[in-house]
C-alpha cells in the first residue's frame, strides 16, 4: 500500500487519510489519435525540409512549390504542422491532468487542464465495482472501472474510470478496502 501521494495534491486529503492506489490512464487511450497527427505533422516538415536540401524533387509538389503560389503552399504545410504539433500537445496535457485514485476513506478523479473537475465520493456511498474490458484493452492491459454509488438517477451516480492500467489489481485492491470498511469493528 502506498502511504504518499504523488500525483494527488497532499492538500486534499485529511491528516489520517492514507493512498491505497492512484494512477493516470492509459496513455493510450490519449494519445492513439495524437500519434497519427504527429505522423502526419512530420510528413509535413519532412516536404518543408526537403525543399530545402539537395535532394531530388518530389513530382509534382516541387513544381507547386516553384509555382506562382509555391509561398501559400508552404506556409499551408507550416500551418499544418503547428496545428499537429499543438493537438499532440493538448492530448498530452489532458492525459498528464487525469489522474485517479483511492484512499482508505474515498475514491477520487481529477480531470482538467484549465478547468478543473473534481469527483469525490466516499467508500460508504459505493455499492458496487464493475470492471469492463474488451478484448482490445486486455491486450493493451487497461480497462474500465464503474463505482456504482446507489445515487437515483441512473448511470449518473456512477463514477467511471477509464483505461486505468491493471484493471483487476486495481479492483481487488479497492474491493478489498471496501470490505474492510463494510465490516464492522470488533
Amino acid at each position: 500500500m502506498a502511504d504518499k501521494a504523488r500525483l494527488i495534491p497532499a492538500k486534499m486529503l485529511s491528516s489520517d487519510e492514507r493512498v491505497i492506489f492512484e494512477t493516470r490512464p492509459s496513455a493510450w487511450l490519449y494519445m492513439k489519435a495524437a500519434a497519427l497527427v504527429l505522423i502526419i505533422g512530420l510528413i509535413c516538415l519532412v516536404v518543408l525540409l526537403w525543399e530545402w536540401m539537395d535532394a531530388p524533387d518530389i513530382p509534382y509538389l516541387s513544381e507547386a512549390f516553384d509555382g506562382d503560389y509555391g509561398e501559400f503552399i508552404q506556409y499551408g504545410f507550416i500551418a499544418i504542422f503547428v496545428i499537429c504539433m499543438l493537438f499532440v500537445a493538448y492530448r498530452w496535457l489532458k492525459w498528464g491532468s487525469t489522474v485517479y485514485a483511492a484512499t482508505d476513506e474515498r475514491i477520487i478523479t481529477k480531470k482538467g487542464i484549465f478547468n478543473k473537475l473534481l469527483t469525490d465520493v466516499p467508500l460508504t456511498m459505493i455499492t458496487n465495482v464493475d470492471l469492463a474490458q474488451s478484448l482490445g484493452k486486455r491486450a493493451l492491459g487497461y480497462g474500465t472501472l464503474v463505482f456504482s454509488t446507489g445515487r437515483s438517477g441512473g448511470r449518473k451516480g456512477d463514477v467511471v474510470w477509464e483505461a486505468v492500467p491493471h484493471p483487476f489489481d486495481v479492483r481487488k485492491k479497492i474491493q478489498e478496502v471496501l470490505d474492510i470498511r463494510a465490516k464492522p469493528k470488533v
